[in-house]
């Protein structure tokens, strides 16, 4: 099947052919000559051919059409240069216009053709027309002749080298747009790009509310400077990433979505996996934990039993209540540590969570005194509030185990970029560089009486909120813990 747009290129040069005649014809004849019979019979004879022409169009093929159109137009070009004053005529660079017409439509090797055709047709000519004219030498003759003939193989090769790198470059950037639509259309991710009146550009994506999610986010990114360039989506029990960036100097936006859903679902599964294989491994330390102060609560119990007089078993009441509430502790630790996935996360400030971890852990408990200072610059994060404030509430526990009386406790909040930053620093002892890389393992302590899974249980929660904790610590200055989460 032809394509229908070279088919109409094809279709106006025939049509166009008969007015470059007459226009050329009517507008020299009666200012140079007077107008003849021949001028109306060119005239005639170029209807009847662009007629002839447009009848065996499906016929024939294209390239063969072409050429019957510009050889055709050869003699008529000579017809009109006999008519116009032979040699003396203006007109052989007609020629010129039909070589550089021929390159556009045949290109290279229709140049050479064409201008090869015209040099010898034209020779033809000059030789026809200056039989028995005595009043023209040779020399003139052909002087003229090789001067023309010049200028047309000239003209033939400069355009069909051009036409031939035009024709090449049309031909690769074809190429090159079907390779990238092609690539475009396939990927896994969805594509948009929306200009500054928030219209699409270009979309792989199908019209559906998703697109029109997208599509909004990435129109208010334009228009917003300070809006976020990514963002996390969750459509139809799906999970996306949208990520954006501004192009063409700001005036439009391009937007890539991902399809996260898998990856959630393997991390989640890695994550399960890895706990419950903590799990298994805790089990053992765990029951040895709580064995002992069963052993100790036990033999309490016996010996309240066993006495005679009532103020001797005081003590071991005592102590039966002391190891009970240290075994309180510890399944309490163990279970926080067990439940640590965020369930329902909200958008919450940060202040507000810090305050309320404040509240549990150190105010409840400050027999020590121990000052508080607080500098914060407030930001927004997703989050399960009581998930979120057990995992500082334990890092601030850490901290004010670690301080002495009337020691200062800073903590600072800020914000870089994407992400939000909590620091809680003590002043306390500071923590051992064998010690650093063990602080966050599960009943690693160097405690007293502790469980050890307070900071295990706190970067399990913030690792939970796609966020990390990290720690500095300088023997005998104090320790410093650093948590980062992703801003809302």
């Amino acid at each position: 099947m032809k394509n229908p747009s070279k088919i109409s290129r094809v279709s106006s040069l025939i049509i166009i052919h008969p007015f470059i005649v007459i226009f050329i014809l009517l507008t020299s004849y009666p200012p140079l000559y007077r107008t003849e019979n021949p001028a109306w019979s060119l005239i005639l004879v170029s209807i009847a051919l662009a007629v002839f022409f447009q009848f065996i169009r499906r016929v024939v093929s294209e390239s063969t059409l072409l050429y019957m159109i510009f050889l055709s137009d050869i003699p008529l070009a000579g017809a009109i240069i006999h008519y116009t004053g032979g040699i003396e005529s203006l007109f052989p660079l007609l020629y010129v216009i039909l070589i550089l017409a021929g390159s556009m439509y045949l290109y290279r090797r229709g140049a050479y053709i064409i201008s090869l055709s015209s040099a010898l047709f034209f020779l033809g000519l000059v030789f026809f027309e200056s039989r028995g004219i005595r009043i023209y030498s040779m020399s003139l003759v052909m002087y003229r002749f090789f001067l023309f003939a010049l200028l047309f193989l000239l003209v033939g090769i400069l355009s069909g080298t051009l036409s031939e790198s035009y024709q090449r470059r049309v031909e690769e950037a074809a190429r090159l747009r079907l390779t990238t639509e092609d690539i475009i259309k396939n990927l896994p991710s969805g594509v948009i790009t929306v200009d500054s009146r928030g219209d699409i550009l270009y979309t792989n994506m199908a019209d559906t509310r998703l697109r029109a999610m997208v599509h909004l986010h990435v129109a208010r990114f334009l228009k917003d400077r300070g809006s976020s360039d990514s963002f996390e989506l969750r459509f139809a029990g799906r999970y996306f990433i949208v990520s954006c960036v501004r192009i063409f100097n700001g005036k439009a936006g391009l937007a890539i979505l991902q399809d996260l859903t898998e990856l959630r679902k393997l991390e989640e599964s890695s994550r399960v996996a890895s706990q419950t294989k903590l799990l298994a491994e805790l089990g053992g330390s765990l029951a040895h934990e709580i064995r002992n102060p069963l052993a100790s609560i036990r033999g309490s119990l016996e010996v309240i039993r066993d006495a005679k007089r009532k103020r001797s078993v005081v003590p071991f009441i005592s102590m039966a209540l002391k190891e009970t509430r240290r075994l309180n502790e510890i399944v309490t630790d163990f279970l926080n540590f067990s439940q640590f996935t965020p369930k329902n996360r909200n958008r919450v400030q940060i202040s507000e969570v810090v305050s309320e971890a404040l509240v549990d852990s150190l105010l409840r408990k400050n027999e020590r005194k121990v000052v508080i200072k607080r500098k914060d610059e407030d930001f927004f994060v997703l989050a399960d509030v009581n998930k979120l404030k057990s995992g500082f509430t334990n890092v601030m526990n850490n901290a004010y185990e670690m301080s002495r009386a009337k020691d200062v406790i800073e903590i600072v909040s800020y914000r870089r970029a994407k992400h939000g930053f909590v620091e809680i620093r003590d002043h306390g002892p500071g923590i051992k560089r064998q010690n650093m890389k063990k602080i966050f393992d599960p009943f690693f302590t160097t405690k007293k009486g502790g469980t050890g899974l307070g900071l295990a249980i706190a970067r399990n929660i913030i690792e939970a909120h796609d966020g990390t904790i990290r720690a500095r610590s300088k023997l005998g200055e104090g320790t410093t813990f650093v948590i980062r989460l992703p801003l809302a």
